[in-house]
């Protein structure tokens, strides 16, 4: 189900509006504001893992290394 609104777009905006073909401007918008959802989705996503990463401890190549033999029952 399609919705109908109006929005105010800069006069830069208008002009590429020009460009795009009468039956397509909706489509075009559509795509462009699921485009901009997604990378909106993205970096606040890449910040919570930054955030994320600050609050964890350190881990040496020796951990992984220690870490990896265990897993395989070497011990050390």
């Amino acid at each position: 189900m399609s919705k109908r609104i109006n929005i105010m777009i800069d006069d830069d905006t208008w002009g590429v509006r020009g460009r795009i073909p009468a039956g397509e401007r909706s489509r075009a918008i559509n795509e462009a504001l699921r485009d901009w959802a997604a990378r909106r989705r993205r970096r606040d996503a890449a910040r919570e893992m930054d955030a994320l990463r600050d609050q964890l401890s350190k881990v040496t190549a020796e951990d992984v290394a220690r870490g990896v033999r265990a897993d395989r029952g070497q011990g050390h």
